[in-house]
């Protein structure tokens, strides 16, 4: 048996989509005040495209024009908004995530998240709602610098082991685990299109799927 679970956390612990768009729609009026772009329509769908990206991978897709520079001074302005939506209670867990996750660490699963937002965001969002004590480890892309979440995957399985199987719902999370050669899990309930999780060697539509299928596929 596979015993690390590596779990992406946007869009498949937590739902940040009202808390993400928010933030991201706060950095891009912030950019635009501060004569760092151009004013663009950005529409709701234009934010919750990007959330569960990279920061760069996200904010190149919405500042197509914007310097390097640019990007590095609103990479704090970001987590700022996020942080602030934090502190106004933004965001919540997807249904049925704190029973299943307690399930699966009584029944021996060692779990670990793995995810691109920022050093702060990820372990304030997993305290507030009660799970620290279920995670052997929480790594976060800025955290540990990594240049991608393949990179980040590696440090956990470097720390874990390679039993593992990764759990995600971006093309991102599968990339990940594929490129690490896990099997990996994905999530039709999050931010990603069909698309992205096609590839995924199993897919679950509820959270609380995951248990029953470990144990039906043996993985």
């Amino acid at each position: 048996m596979r015993d690390v679970l590596i779990f992406d956390m946007d869009g498949t612990l937590f739902d940040s989509r009202q808390l993400l768009s928010q933030a991201i729609d706060n950095t891009l009026q912030y950019a635009v005040e501060q004569d760092l772009h151009e004013h663009k329509s950005w529409t709701e769908a234009d934010r919750v495209a990007v959330i569960g990206l990279p920061f760069y991978d996200a904010f190149r897709w919405l500042l197509p024009e914007a310097s390097a520079e640019t990007l590095e001074m609103l990479e704090p302005v970001l987590d700022r908004f996020i942080l602030h939506e934090m502190d106004n209670g933004e965001g919540s867990l997807y249904e049925g995530v704190p029973d299943t996750l307690r399930q699966l660490k009584d029944e021996g699963y060692r779990l670990y998240v793995a995810s691109n937002g920022n050093a702060e965001y990820v372990p304030s969002a997993i305290e507030r709602e009660g799970l620290t004590d279920l995670f052997e480890g929480i790594y976060s892309v800025q955290q540990y610098q990594a240049v991608s979440k393949i990179n980040l995957v590696r440090l956990i399985l470097d720390d874990a082991g390679k039993d593992a199987v990764m759990i995600g719902d971006r093309a991102s999370d599968i990339e990940a685990g594929q490129e690490n050669g896990l099997p990996v899990i994905g999530c039709r309930f999050g931010f990603g299109s069909e698309e992205e999780v096609a590839t995924a060697n199993e897919l679950v539509d509820h959270f609380s799927d995951i248990p029953a299928l470990l144990k039906e596929k043996q993985i």
